[in-house]
């Protein structure tokens, strides 16, 4: 005996097929959305789930903040508020050491203190013990390039990195004895400093307004460290050098953990600028992030400039040099001007955002960046999202991946509070509330934008005592 179904089971049995295809749209929203103070670098998630960073803005009223947000924005609150004797401005976020502490790095010396090259600070999770383990050598002279030379490196601004040795290893974008940056590594209570490579000097002026490829700096080795190292299984240890090198444009270099073995696997080649501005070259120029592993032998990283379109590059290099694959080539639309390093995601996929670049809801070409994914092959690229003024402009951190398909980063201007966010990407499409109220307390514990406890005099944090690498390509 046939059954027939009626006219409503056989529509609502086609609307729940129809609904079974349905593919979810993603959403960006808002975990925190900062007011009185910019965020910094990448941000990093804690043994309690919760986000740990830091912002800063640098003035001489105050240094910057430390704060902690959960994932979803519901706290939010400053741990810990640089008095202007530790330090000022924060250059990057934090690094969560295998002793439980937070340790991160100040831009610069004391307020007040026009000698001062930075510092290297920790604290425990709860915004207690915090410690200035190590003060950078003040600067001594200008040289007639006019770097800053000191003994130890001047302004750090990558995040650091614990060796497996259990040393923290950073950069120091200035200063040293040639005042084009260095590399070091310091012991966890600060005790023990070593100064591991000092960039070689400059043989070409360095670059006087906006750089050109007649008008650069031209080292053996690179310039301008700034983001953070990456240490493979032997314990060598990666990084990049934002210009210098035979052509001007930057290097990628690798160095033992004690300073020995120092090489260019890399020196990005001489750019020629066209009708449009733009700096071209076949592989990229100005490296600002750092590289990520890929567990597969080869690293992978950005450059913000260059490229055959001039709007920067995604790029692959193995552990010994011998190969450069230009992965992507950005052309604007899908992206321009790449600041902070890419991420592995628990798929295989390469994960990052654009400072600028993209497109906007309406076709239009946007300048306000983007949120990215391809293959490590290079492959199936796409451009997952462009932002719009409330979600935050110029991404320029590292993406940390809470869970699959969720990823979060910051901005470091505009959004709800004009300050920048920390957004919330879902490819499923489910949102969060978000701490958007500028500044107001919703309770004694929880401080509305992450601009600090007002109770600490007056907490002003302006934009503008210097450029951090984030927004300085």
């Amino acid at each position: 005996m046939s059954r027939i179904r009626s006219a409503p089971a056989l529509c609502a049995l086609g609307l729940f097929a129809m609904a079974g295809v349905v593919q979810a749209v993603p959403a960006v929203s808002t975990v925190v959305a900062f007011s009185l103070s910019n965020p910094v670098g990448n941000i990093i998630k804690g043994p309690d789930g919760a986000l740990y960073g830091t912002s800063s803005a640098g003035t001489s009223i105050t240094g910057g903040l430390i704060y902690r947000a959960t994932v979803d924005g519901a706290d939010v609150r400053t741990l810990y508020q640089l008095l202007p004797e530790d330090g000022v401005a924060p250059g990057a976020g934090l690094t969560l050491g295998s002793d439980g502490l937070l340790y991160g790095t100040t831009k610069f010396g004391k307020a007040g203190d026009s000698a001062g090259a930075g510092t290297v600070f920790k604290l425990g999770l709860n915004g207690t013990g915090f410690q200035v383990i190590y003060r950078f050598a003040p600067i001594t002279s200008v040289n007639a390039e006019l770097n800053a030379i000191n003994t130890s490196g001047a302004y750090p601004e990558g995040e650091l990195l614990e060796g497996s040795d259990g040393y923290l290893y950073g950069v120091a974008r200035g200063g040293g004895a040639n005042g084009t940056g260095t590399v070091y590594k310091v012991s966890r209570d600060g005790t023990d400093f070593k100064l591991l490579h000092t960039f070689a000097a400059d043989t070409f002026p360095p670059p006087t307004g906006t750089p050109t490829p007649e008008n650069k700096t031209i080292t053996v080795d690179g310039a301008g460290p700034a983001g953070p190292l990456v240490q493979d299984s032997n314990g060598i240890l990666y990084g990049t050098a934002t210009s210098g090198g035979t052509n001007g444009r930057g290097t990628v270099y690798r160095l033992a953990s004690d300073g020995s073995g120092f090489a260019v696997l890399h020196d990005f080649s001489a750019t020629t600028t066209d009708a449009s501005s733009l700096a071209k070259n076949a592989d990229g120029s100005l490296p600002f992030s750092g590289l990520v592993s890929g567990n597969d032998g080869v690293f992978y990283g950005t450059t913000t400039q260059g490229g055959p379109n001039g709007y920067g590059v995604i790029y692959a290099i193995p552990a010994d040099g011998s190969t450069f694959t230009v992965l992507r080539a950005f052309n604007n639309t899908d992206g321009s001007r790449p600041l902070g390093e890419l991420t592995l995601g628990t798929d295989g996929k390469l994960y990052g955002t654009t400072s600028a670049g993209g497109v906007t809801t309406a076709g239009v070409v946007s300048s306000l960046g983007g949120f990215f994914s391809l293959d490590r092959a290079g492959t199936n690229f796409s451009l997952l999202y462009s932002f719009e003024a409330k979600d935050g402009t110029g991404p320029a951190s590292r993406v940390l991946e809470t869970g699959p398909g969720v990823f979060l980063g910051s901005t470091g201007s505009a959004g709800n509070c004009s300050y920048g966010t920390i957004w919330r990407y879902s490819a499923a499409g489910d949102t969060v509330t978000g701490n958007t109220r500028c500044g107001q307390k919703k309770n004694n514990n929880n401080n509305g934008g992450g601009g600090g406890h007002f109770g600490f005099g007056l907490l002003v944090l302006l934009g503008g005592l210097g450029l951090y690498r984030r927004w300085a390509a």
